[in-house]
């Protein structure tokens, strides 16, 4: 249903025939001489187009939408000159350059050449996204999709009607409550003024029954809304569409988006792909941090708890701004990974957010049945709400979760105890991946949880690590569960107690205890940083490169003594340096400088395998159980946590384990641990 729709959002205009560069053109360019141009966009006379900032752009996104007359349908590309959309380095159009040199084919190009063929390439389609209105048809043959629960209520030809009875279609609304929003009595129900004046804008276009939460669910019956809460999920997977208002968004935004998705299929992207170039992948994909791509992500809806689902749930899901301006979200999320990737490089904003607010956006993707909840709390967790308890409760449906019970008069540990466990008894154990931020102090003696990540954890992360861990099959018959009344069941297996342990250093004198035990470039990076960064095989592999980690070890622990330089400009290859394939690897490093910075660490082995962690408050004899996690990429790699005789139920560190060959493990355990 929804990829039917989602596939017919561009409107061809004066298509040509797109000349793929010819040896001729390539050769041409490699010598410094100009290629064959294009030929000139025909470009429109166009009306002043009003550029406001984000600041400027009204809260209520209600009283911005547009009328049907309003609409201003003629092309853009007359306010933007081709010399400032191409001229993303400031090269001066001669030697010498600023932008640096890139590997295509066979042939080495200056990166500013070839990003502005393809942009020309690119603009010479003369396509244009559809408005939403004509991408859903208004006599559309297509009901709810099956399978899902239907809402209570809609609301069609400005009444509201039952929805449980009918298959008939229906739009969902995805918006920003007003931050002191009013109510009014509307058919007996108090209904906010805002979706109101939602309701009435957009039934405009549509005949179809539109799904807008603030009136189609009861906010005064507390078990009607419980109810209808728990189905959220289903009716934003089961909608014929989701709309997403986000008004900050106008005809400049459009262009930009939908020429920096379509340059992402270039092959001069797929150059700087493969070559692992971090910084030429961003400026491409923002366009030379494009001012309109600040003011789209400046708008608040990419900062709500509850928007993730909706964004994320269907595939027929646009972003329409307040003049019904309409960009399909998966070409916005498309262009958000290259940027999400350079700002976790970056100390300072990028685009006007941090790394982690990048790091949330650039990690969603479309997940209509089915969200891991590792991957879902980095989105979520970095995101806001009014309600604490919601940053739970607003991912159950993206995570399949919908039999936890929303109880706001739980405490918070509670709460995110009872999500964890739930997922786990699932089989799900992705959020293990975020339990080493977990921060274990107990200064007040009180009850603390040793391993269950809250969102302050994850949003103190500046980046997630690019290494994907995989729950491992569990058997369904495990040994009875130890440990206390409350907590989460972890599943682990033993590899002995910590035979041996070094004493607290640094990163250098880490690394160098790791070298003694004859540990491989590649194992010291995972132990030192898979988990925060990602596995060198995978890094690797990302980079565009093969036996990285020897230099990756180098650069990071001279960043992190202050040995070495860590500017962006001698890291991101702008200016003349020579282009080498796989360079880009010195990102990771600076990713990796985040970590363990003022840390001491502790090298620790047991029968079964090596891990190192920060030194932690556990006393006693202390044991490495090997998690239900592991990467697909390198083998006898695992995920493992460490607890101490004075408290076997507590955790005192999570991992990376290299486990030893030919010793194994002990049997699958069930421990709940607090």
């Amino acid at each position: 249903m929804g990829c039917s729709l989602s596939t017919r959002c561009r409107r061809r205009q004066q298509r040509p025939e797109i000349n793929n560069p010819n040896n001729q053109t390539l050769d041409a360019l490699a010598s410094g001489l100009s290629p064959s141009h294009h030929d000139e966009v025909n470009l429109r006379e166009q009306g002043n187009v009003e550029e406001s900032s984000p600041g400027d752009q009204p809260e209520d996104v209600s009283s911005a939408l547009a009328s049907p007359m309003q609409v201003n349908r003629k092309e853009d590309m007359a306010i933007m000159g081709m010399d400032f959309l191409t001229d993303i380095w400031g090269c001066p159009g001669q030697e010498p350059h600023r932008c640096g040199k890139m590997i295509v084919g066979h042939a080495i190009l200056q990166r500013c050449e070839v990003y502005k063929r393809d942009y020309e390439s690119v603009a010479k389609q003369g396509t244009k996204y559809l408005d939403w209105w004509e991408i859903i048809p208004a006599s559309s043959p297509i009901s709810t999709a099956p399978g899902y629960a239907r809402p209570g209520n809609c609301i069609k030809a400005g009444k509201l009607v039952d929805s449980t009875t009918t298959a008939d279609p229906y739009i969902a609304i995805s918006y920003v409550w007003d931050g002191n929003p009013s109510f009014v009595n509307w058919h007996g129900r108090e209904v906010t003024t805002q979706a109101l004046q939602i309701v009435e804008q957009l039934s405009k276009y549509t005949p179809h029954s539109l799904w807008v939460d603030a009136i189609c669910i009861p906010q005064n019956n507390v078990p009607v809304k419980q109810v209808e809460l728990k189905k959220m999920a289903d009716i934003y997977r089961g909608a014929l569409a989701v709309l997403c208002l986000v008004p900050e968004i106008d005809r400049m935004i459009c262009t930009i988006v939908e020429h920096a998705a379509a340059l992402m299929d270039m092959e001069g992207f797929r150059a700087l792909e493969e070559g692992g170039d971090t910084h030429g992948m961003y400026l491409f994909a923002s366009q030379g941090s494009n001012e309109a791509l600040r003011k789209l992500f400046a708008s608040r809806w990419w900062t709500r708890a509850w928007t993730f689902q909706e964004a994320v749930l269907n595939n027929a899901t646009f972003v329409v701004g307040k003049n019904m301006e309409t960009i399909p979200i998966y070409d916005i999320l498309k262009i958000c990974g290259p940027i999400g990737r350079r700002a976790a490089t970056q100390e300072k904003e990028v685009l006007g957010q941090s790394s982690s607010f990048w790091d949330s956006i650039s990690s969603m993707k479309t997940s209509a049945n089915y969200m891991p909840l590792g991957i879902a709390m980095s989105n979520i967790w970095r995101r806001q709400c009014t309600v604490p308890h919601d940053m739970a409760y607003s991912l159950l449906g993206v995570c399949c979760l919908q039999e936890i019970e929303p109880n706001y008069s739980l405490s918070f540990e509670e709460v995110f105890t009872n999500l964890v466990d739930k997922a786990s008894s699932k089989g799900d154990f992705s959020w293990l991946r975020w339990a080493h931020l977990v921060d274990r102090s107990d200064p007040s003696g009180q009850m603390q949880m040793s391993v269950v990540p809250i969102p302050e954890t994850i949003r103190a992360a500046p980046a997630s690590a690019i290494t994907v861990w995989h729950s491992v099959k569990i058997p369904k018959v495990l040994s009875p569960v130890r440990g206390g009344e409350f907590g989460v069941c972890i599943p682990h297996r033993s590899t002995g107690v910590v035979r041996c342990q070094s004493n607290p250093e640094g990163i250098r004198g880490t690394i160098k205890i790791l070298q003694n035990l004859s540990y491989s470039p590649e194992e010291i990076w995972n132990l030192l940083f898979g988990m925060h960064v990602g596995l060198a095989s995978d890094i690797d592999q990302a980079a565009g490169g093969s036996g990285l980690a020897q230099p990756l070890l180098t650069l990071t622990s001279g960043y992190i003594d202050g040995t070495l330089d860590a500017s962006s400009i001698t890291n991101d290859m702008v200016g003349e340096k020579p282009y080498t394939k796989g360079y880009g690897f010195t990102s990771y490093a600076l990713m990796a400088t985040k970590v363990w910075k003022d840390a001491r660490l502790c090298v620790m082995q047991s029968q079964g395998g090596t891990t190192v962690v920060p030194v932690g408050i556990g006393l006693g004899q202390a044991r490495i159980h090997k998690l239900p996690l592991e990467s697909h990429s390198t083998r006898n790699t695992h995920l493992c946590l460490v607890v101490h005789d004075n408290a076997r139920y507590k955790v005192s560190a999570v991992g990376v384990m290299i486990e030893k060959e030919h010793t194994g493990s002990g049997a699958w355990q069930l421990t709940r641990f607090s």
